[in-house]
């Protein structure tokens, strides 16, 4: 049984996953109900982004209590959170220019590329942090958690795919794949935290 400090610690991460979750619907609904141009849309999506600085926070104040906070987890949370935002930046900066400008050519490539250079950033902290990683333990959990992700984008894709060839469900474009990814790797990680 956890300690009152360990369960205050658990507590204080679950609501600010709450609210973090409430805050994106919120922001989807405000944005789908209020139209607030692009500027409003962008500012409404990069707050939302912006509650996971807390669950983070909160995140590697359990650790530290725990004694389980490594540096190369500390240095992995700060990059996720830029590239989250440089991701939700370059999606916007993308979609606002296009339907805007309509740009052609050269100029339209780098548009359609810039959300994934978040994306990748995103991506190159996980595989840093297999790599820096000093505690064997912690690595282990790390991949077991990436193999979840792996697996659950995989059976969640293929079972789609099969349904949208035979049109029982809507289109659903690639890009999905990344936060498909992060959210299976979140309830990998969650349900390691509800175990131990």
């Amino acid at each position: 049984m956890p300690s009152l400090p360990q369960a205050r610690g658990r507590r204080s991460i679950l609501v600010w996953c709450l609210a973090f979750c409430a805050a994106m619907i919120i922001a989807g609904l405000v944005v789908l109900r209020f139209d607030p141009g692009w500027a409003g849309t962008l500012a409404i999506m990069l707050v939302a982004t912006g509650m996971t600085i807390p669950i983070i926070l909160a995140v590697e104040r359990s650790a530290r209590f725990e004694g389980c906070l490594s540096p190369a987890m500390a240095r992995y949370n700060r990059r996720m959170i830029a590239g989250s935002f440089l991701y939700t930046l370059g999606l916007f900066v993308a979609v606002y220019a296009y339907k805007n400008w309509h740009p052609q050519g050269v100029l339209l490539w780098g548009l359609a590329l810039l959300p994934a250079l978040g994306a990748l950033a995103m991506v190159a902290a996980m595989a840093r942090l297999l790599v820096e990683e000093q505690d064997e333990y912690l690595r282990l959990k790390l991949a077991q958690s990436a193999l979840f992700g792996t697996g659950a984008l995989l059976v969640l894709a293929t079972v789609w795919g099969f349904l949208e060839q035979f049109r029982l469900v809507p289109h659903v474009p690639a890009w999905a794949a990344i936060p498909v990814f992060a959210i299976a790797i979140g309830l990998s990680r969650c349900f390691n935290w509800a175990r131990a």
